[in-house]
């Protein structure tokens, strides 16, 4: 099977229809296709290999007036450049199969030492996987198609998880099989931000960041982290099957140093040595090279974001970091759109390379994947679509604005409820200061857990009532809307607080009417309230 010809990949046409389309008409005929069918970590890795492709068959696009160029170009130079590197697409090529070490082997040679395909779909049993909806996986053989099989071997390189991993051998190299690292795109369960429009061959071409923009943000990020030359020196790079690694043993090869330090080395990841055996649902698979992430120092994944976060060390004290926009389950995606959808600065803060590539003046839909991981395993697939219009966009410190409002809501509902537990509950205050300075505000967090749930369920569905709002920005009405949607966040803490803190008795009424106290005086403690909303749903 060659990737870059045969179809592999599930897409709708514009008609509605699902298929499988090869790499090839992706990228030449991307016209007639909607969208990609498949699953939020799936859609990150495709889009990763559409525009390292893209990159490598342009050789650029170098600067914004290339970038124009791109819809006329993309297919004639694609075309030409998956023909030109066809054998390296081969699924089973002998001595350079795609994403694969070619003379990978069990431990001394064991040809028992294999694992089983399933391995690459984090959704089939297999290990310690659920089997919850698979109920096959003590089945001698499992029938995995090839296409499926290359669909998930692209994914398992770019969010394969930590953790226990099989064993195998690459020359003198036996791996572990613990202690193993994250992939690049999983770490620090990140959000990926991808813009949408009307076709995939527009989509892909909206996403494609410029080499003077990559350029820009990687030798920025080297000067104020004070980072190696060689992350700057060499950001560009080259595709890793165009310079595969040939040995794992010298760590300093070209080869290696393209493979994980650059930004096309880095666009398909090798972060686990993979062997596909032929015509059987069998693999050598183990730990691969190590790719530093935004934790360790390195520069940031094209498609993600940087925000500053309040953190507090062990004695209490708190400090502001970069971190990635990570996705929590708990904490709705709308609460970050302002740290998102804002162009990367040269300090390193902002959303995805590609947001320089949109029009401010212009309407867009704004997809994020993201993978969670939990305990060294891939958990839940999230994404959501948002319909970002120009006003938004131009009125992103407003929104930030008030998106901290209705985060000071819950800080203060948070409050109430835990002046009503110390009231009521005498060893409440003690337990606290019994419990680390870091862990304080989760402690608090899970008391007012159901009273969250309540809050940001009813905000959400009120959503409405702030986009209004900032449409509304420059007109008559800016201020009518502004207080109709502080006003619902109002009442909606104090409904919150009403459910979940009862009346039934007197010692519960003297308590209730502490924290109604706290809840609705106009001026609280602004240090409280900052110290009960810093680390909230972390």
């Amino acid at each position: 099977m060659n990737v870059a010809f045969d179809p592999w990949i599930p897409v709708v046409t514009l008609e509605g229809h699902p298929r499988l389309a090869s790499l090839l008409e992706v990228l030449t005929n991307g016209e007639n296709i909607l969208d990609l069918a498949v699953r939020p970590h799936e859609r990150v890795s495709l889009m990763r290999l559409f525009i390292c492709v893209a990159h490598a068959a342009l050789n650029g696009p170098k600067d914004s007036t290339e970038w124009e160029e791109v819809p006329k170009r993309l297919a004639e130079a694609a075309c030409a450049y998956l023909k030109k590197w066809a054998d390296s697409f081969e699924l089973f090529h002998p001595t350079r199969p795609w994403l694969q070490v070619a003379n990978l082997h069990g431990i001394d040679n064991d040809s028992e030492k294999t694992s089983s395909i399933a391995l690459l779909d984090s959704e089939l049993a297999n290990g310690n996987n659920s089997t919850l909806f698979d109920h096959t996986g003590m089945a001698p053989s499992r029938r995995i198609t090839l296409s499926r099989t290359a669909l998930n071997l692209l994914t398992f390189q770019n969010f394969s998880s930590g953790g226990g991993a099989p064993i195998a051998q690459w020359e003198k190299i036996k791996t572990l099989q613990v202690g193993n690292p994250d992939a690049p795109c999983l770490s620090q369960s990140m959000a990926h931000c991808l813009i949408r429009r009307s076709n995939i061959k527009d989509t892909v071409v909206v996403n494609l960041p410029t080499y003077a923009r990559i350029e820009l943000v990687y030798q920025s990020f080297s000067v104020a982290n004070k980072i190696d030359e060689v992350f700057s020196s060499i950001a560009i790079g080259r595709p890793v099957w165009e310079l595969f690694p040939d040995s794992p043993e010298y760590k300093d090869s070209p080869s290696i140093i393209n493979a994980i330090r650059t930004y096309l080395g880095r666009m398909v990841p090798i972060s686990r040595w993979i062997k596909l055996i032929p015509n059987t649902d069998q693999m050598f698979c183990c730990n691969g090279f190590k790719y530093d992430t935004y934790k360790n120092g390195f520069p940031s994944e094209p498609t993600a974001a940087v925000h500053l976060v309040t953190k507090r060390d062990n004695k209490g004290i708190k400090t502001q970091v970069r971190e990635i926009v990570k996705i929590n389950p708990s904490r709705a995606l709308w609460r970050e759109l302002s740290s998102l959808l804002t162009i990367r600065s040269t300090e390193g803060l902002g959303g995805p390379l590609a947001m320089a590539n949109e029009p401010e003046s212009e309407d867009f839909d704004f997809h994020v994947c993201a993978m969670t991981r939990d305990q060294a395993s891939m958990d839940i697939g999230i994404e959501s679509v948002f319909h970002i219009s120009a006003s938004l966009r131009s009125n992103l410190v407003v929104y930030k604005n008030e998106i901290e409002n209705a985060t000071i809501g819950s800080g203060r509902l948070r409050r109430a409820i835990e002046t009503y537990r110390a009231t009521i509950d005498r060893d409440w205050n003690s337990r606290v200061k019994r419990t680390q300075a870091k862990d304080q505000s989760k402690l608090k967090d899970r008391l007012a857990q159901s009273a969250f749930l309540i809050y940001w369920t009813v905000v959400e569905k009120n959503l409405s009532l702030l986009m209004a709002h900032i449409e509304a920005i420059g007109t008559d009405n800016t201020i009518s809307t502004r207080d109709a949607w502080r006003t619902m966040l109002f009442a909606t803490a104090c409904e919150a607080y009403k459910t979940v803190c009862g009346q039934e008795t007197p010692r519960q009424v003297r308590a209730f009417a502490e924290g109604w106290k706290w809840l609705t005086t106009a001026k609280q403690k602004d240090n409280d309230i900052e110290e009960s909303n810093s680390e909230e749903d972390e």
